[in-house]
């Protein structure tokens, strides 16, 4: 069997993976901004790449096997083994390739989830000082306890 079905849904799978590198590049840039609608959108972006990739995924799976003619170790570098002349050659520059996209879409993501933990520790902060401190910590009397501690709010219900 020819692996240039295989090439082709190797091609279209790293065209999607480029495409959701380029969604997470543009999600680091809208936590930057703190554009929140922006990243909303991007969300509902990757979520239908992701879905996209994992249906191309398992087209995959079915022509490398019908590639290969085994179920098992199913990978690109099986498949580099057995091509031969151009369908090699292909494979092997698709591979270089996944390896690339793959490195900076992680490296990307680690940022975005590093960007992300430290919004929501500044919020956290935030509204830390915004809100008031009980001061006392300790057990108190039974007697005490009828007496209901509140907690100002800086935020006035009444308004």
């Amino acid at each position: 069997m020819s692996a240039e079905k295989l090439i082709q849904n190797l091609e279209k799978l790293l065209q999607l993976h480029q495409n959701l590198h380029k969604i997470a590049l543009q999600k680091t840039e809208s936590l930057k901004s703190e554009n929140i609608e922006e990243l909303r959108e991007l969300l509902k972006k990757e979520q239908m790449f992701v879905q996209a990739i994992r249906q191309v995924e398992e087209e995959r799976i079915t022509l490398t096997v019908e590639f290969l003619n085994r179920e098992e170790e199913l990978t690109l570098s099986a498949c580099i083994e057995k091509a031969v002349g151009t369908e090699e050659e292909k494979l092997i520059v698709i591979s270089k390739e996944f390896t690339a996209v793959m490195a900076s879409l992680k490296a990307t993501n680690q940022l975005n989830k590093d960007l992300t933990k430290q919004a929501l520790q500044l919020t956290s902060i935030t509204l830390d000082m915004i809100m008031p401190q009980e001061k006392d910590f300790n057990y108190n009397k039974p007697a005490d306890q009828t007496k209901e501690k509140q907690r100002r709010s800086f935020f006035d219900s009444k308004a």
